[in-house]
């Protein structure tokens, strides 16, 4: 009696085991699926469109250091989103992300702490960003910039 209590033991622990791999091997091949096939990356810009007809498209972080003032050295650290109003130039802004990223680095670089730290100046910068991304891919696409996250110090 004892033996066969074993038994149906080993062998419900082995059907759990093999319920568990199962589980396992699915997720590895979901995530596998999404990796390699890159289907995420496809609609990324689609995820963040508006009821408006706007589109962003959330930039990574900046951590540029500023334009020094006499001895003093600032650096921001700041996110950035684009907003577009085509859905077809998010394949545009997509490939020339890199040199997005370079023509943001070189007009955040070139100011200096006081061009950046009130309103009114913030302003002007993010209009100074569209005009010299939109110079940098040799079209308007991009029509406005959000700033999600700023530290200045």
């Amino acid at each position: 009696m004892a033996e066969i209590e074993i038994s149906e033991k080993k062998s419900v622990s082995k059907i759990i085991i093999i319920v568990l791999l199962s589980l396992i091997l699915l997720l590895t091949a979901t995530i596998l699926f999404f990796v390699v096939f890159d289907k995420q990356a496809d609609n990324i810009f689609s995820i963040f469109k508006s009821e408006s007809g706007e589109f962003t498209a959330p930039l990574e972080e900046f951590v540029v250091n500023l334009k020094p003032e006499g001895n003093v050295r600032h650096y921001i650290k700041v996110s950035l989103a684009l907003m577009f109003t085509n859905e077809d130039d998010s394949k545009i802004i997509e490939t020339n992300m890199s040199k997005i990223r370079d023509t943001i680095i070189s007009t955040l670089r070139a100011k200096t702490y006081n061009d950046i730290v009130n309103d009114n100046q913030t302003l002007n910068l993010k209009t100074e960003l569209i005009e010299s991304i939109n110079k940098s891919l040799n079209e308007s696409i991009v029509e406005g910039v959000y700033i999600t996250d700023v530290i200045i110090q």
